[in-house]
């Protein structure tokens, strides 16, 4: 809804300025100053789209209004209009111009032609917006695209200079028990660029709409299971063996039909065990399911629960974006290419669920993804506006 803000001492002109744009213009917010002093507060407070200005009025006429209105930062993108019953010269006119007015009207004004001024106003005024906000988007992305290739270089080039440097150690004369474990380094560099190549492509397939789902019989506790391993697996690489990893089947995997991709469910998992391992320095890590019916349909809910950093609720979007985390330095103390959660999240729309996250600062993280159960293959998924009620639900 676009507002107007009308400046004039006399409460006749308001009531007169008024009825003349609610009924010129149905879908405008009109609010009312009496002065030139409450004016200028009311457009820094209220940012209207356009001020009708009067002239004459005590104290503060409307060129002076008009002139600090267009020398203060707040304002000077406001689109103003003066008004006079009675300086009608050209010479006020030209005054009115250089104090910073953008059109002038006479009174008794034509409901026409103030509705003309006022909708041509309104269009500038909306251009110019998104001009704003289409600059915005612009530097944020070449902000996100020197990010982007930042991270970029330093994930491929941490792995690779291992790989290379181990590598080139080996020899004929490299012992046994060397060469053994920087076979190993080199492997498990290895596997950490092949992972990073994988989501990669795994985005580009996403975003193309190119990428292939299974629909088959899904073995939930072998899923589950595997997701813990990698637990276990990434506790020894982070370096946190005392961190506990616990497991809470809230029903038996066999009251669960579920019907989906295996392998893409796996690695949904296997993207949030790994996070919170990650980010979770003391306490535990969690992991379970349970099967929840609302609206007449069953489905089963996983999650994925840490005692780690948290997140700001500002920021739960913000990690779901590509390349993106809450802290986008290079020196950050988490690394990684900020990828497996907006994949996760990509992923689980097109299997026809919903990932989300709650958390507190400091108190660790819950990460939820919730997928429809079905009675056999050829069953359907839900709507997102049932998976929106689940969230509700849940939260």
């Amino acid at each position: 809804m676009s507002k107007i803000l009308v400046i004039d001492d006399r409460h006749r002109n308001l009531t007169s300025v008024r009825a003349t744009l609610e009924d010129a213009i149905p879908d405008c917010l009109v609010i009312d100053a009496h002065s030139g002093k409450e004016g200028i507060e009311l457009a820094g407070q209220k940012q209207p789209d356009v001020i009708l200005l009067d002239v004459l009025m005590p104290e503060m006429d409307g060129y002076e209004v008009c002139k600090r209105l267009k020398t203060n930062d707040k304002t000077r993108h406001i689109h103003v209009i003066l008004i006079s019953a009675y300086e009608t010269g050209t010479k006020n006119k030209v005054k009115g111009f250089s104090a910073g007015a953008d059109a002038f009207l006479i009174r008794p004004i034509e409901k026409a032609e103030l509705a003309a001024q006022i909708t041509s106003m309104l269009r500038i005024s909306h251009t110019e917006q998104q001009l704003k906000e289409a600059l915005t988007k612009a530097e944020e992305a070449e902000r996100l695209k020197s990010a982007f290739l930042a991270t970029m270089s330093h994930e491929f080039r941490t792995p690779l200079n291992a790989i290379i440097g181990f590598s080139a150690l080996l020899n004929e004369e490299t012992p046994a028990i060397e060469m053994a474990a920087y076979g190993k380094t080199i492997h498990d560099n290895g596997h950490i660029l092949l992972k990073l190549v994988e989501d990669l492509f795994d985005i580009t397939l996403i975003e193309t709409g190119d990428i292939k789902l299974k629909h088959e019989a899904v073995n939930i506790h072998s899923i589950v299971n595997e997701a813990l391993e990698v637990a276990g697996q990434e506790k020894i690489m982070e370096r946190k063996k005392h961190l506990a990893v616990k497991f809470n089947p809230g029903h038996a995997a066999s009251e669960l039909p579920l019907y989906s991709d295996q392998s893409r469910l796996k690695q949904i998992l296997v993207n949030l065990i790994k996070n919170a391992v990650k980010f979770t320095a003391n306490g535990m890590v969690e992991i379970g399911y349970k099967k929840e019916a609302w609206t007449g349909k069953q489905y089963v809910t996983f999650y994925v629960k840490d005692t780690g950093i948290g997140i700001a609720r500002e920021h739960y979007d913000l990690i779901f974006e590509p390349f993106r985390q809450v802290d986008d330095t290079y020196s950050r103390p988490f690394q990684g290419a900020g990828v497996g959660l907006f994949i996760s999240k990509k992923l689980a729309a097109l299997l026809g669920g919903e990932l989300w996250v709650e958390s507190v600062p400091g108190n660790g993280s819950t990460f939820f993804l919730t997928l429809p159960l079905t009675s056999g293959p050829e069953s359907k998924g839900s709507s997102q506006e049932d998976l929106s009620y689940s969230r509700r639900k849940i939260s």
